[in-house]
Parts: structure tokens; C-alpha cells; sequence
């Protein structure tokens, strides 16, 4: 039968197995590269976070294993793509003289980036101005942190 196999995640999105049922031995507490706690639910709705594929004939999905943005039970992002998306704000807060109304659209559209929508491209364009207007460091920064949580499409659109 195909299924998924169980991810062990930490709060900061690193991926501690993605086989954490059918190799226990691999499972940490805590993560090794961070030491934050580490996760197999999706704390919304409990559900397991999808691991690798299995196919029936025990033929697994190959090259790195990403954890997902969003649990495909209850469609909450994970822990990791808010702390992403709000490290990335925070940076741009910091290191920008953006107005008020300008952050909040900034936190939107990168939000939005983090999705498959019709809406991507707009916040494709409106991401590439802010940081623009940021400068070099700031934006490598940003894009350092998010790239693991925005969709392919999104990536494509910003950075070709």
C-alpha cells in the first residue's frame, strides 16, 4: 500500500528524519543543530507530518527531503514557516525605513509566497521591490531565510 512515512521536525524547520516511524533509532528529542524541541504532529490538528513516499513495491521518493509549509490535514503553516516568515519581517524591520502600511504588506506577500496562488505573482512583484529598497545584505538575508518555505513558483518569479 502507498503511503507517507512520518517526519521528526524541529521547530526551526530542521529535518531530524523523515522516517521517524519505521527508524526510531534515528528520532532526537531535541535537534542537534539547534536544540530546539523537535515534532512529529502538526501541533494544530495531530496529525503525523508526511516523510518520505512509499510505494507499495517499497520504491521511496529520492534526493533531499524538505519538510512541507502547510499540514495537508488541517492547512495551518508549520512552526517553521512562521518563524520564517517572521524572522524575515523582523530583519526587514530592522534594516529598512519601510512605513507601517508597507510591513504589513510586506508580511502579507510573503505569506502568500509561501502558497500556490493566483495571488503570486502580484506578491512576486511587490517582494522584489521591497527589496529593492532594502539593499544587498538585507535582502540576501531574507532570502537565505525564506527560500526553504516559498513555493517553487514564487522562487522562480523573484530570483529567475
Amino acid at each position: 500500500m502507498d503511503t507517507y512515512r512520518v517526519a521528526q521536525v524541529c521547530l526551526n524547520g530542521h529535518v531530524v528524519t523523515a522516517l521517524a516511524d519505521v527508524q526510531p533509532e534515528h528520532q532526537e528529542a531535541f535537534c542537534s543543530k539547534c536544540g530546539e524541541v523537535t515534532i512529529t504532529n502538526c501541533p494544530n490538528c495531530s496529525v503525523f507530518i508526511r516523510g518520505r513516499y512509499q510505494s507499495e513495491y517499497g520504491i521511496w521518493t529520492f534526493g533531499k527531503y524538505q519538510p512541507p509549509a502547510f499540514c495537508h490535514n488541517c492547512g495551518e503553516p508549520f512552526p517553521w514557516t512562521e518563524r520564517k516568515i517572521a524572522s524575515a519581517v523582523e530583519l526587514v524591520e530592522v534594516g529598512a525605513n519601510l512605513s507601517p502600511e508597507e510591513m504589513q504588506q510586506f508580511r502579507s506577500d510573503l505569506t502568500e509566497l509561501t502558497k500556490d496562488s493566483p495571488k503570486t505573482q502580484v506578491a512576486s512583484l511587490r517582494f522584489k521591490k521591497v527589496m529593492g529598497k532594502v539593499g544587498k545584505s538585507i535582502a540576501s538575508g531574507v532570502r537565505d531565510i525564506v527560500v526553504d518555505v516559498l513555493t517553487e513558483s514564487a522562487k522562480k518569479a523573484i530570483w529567475g
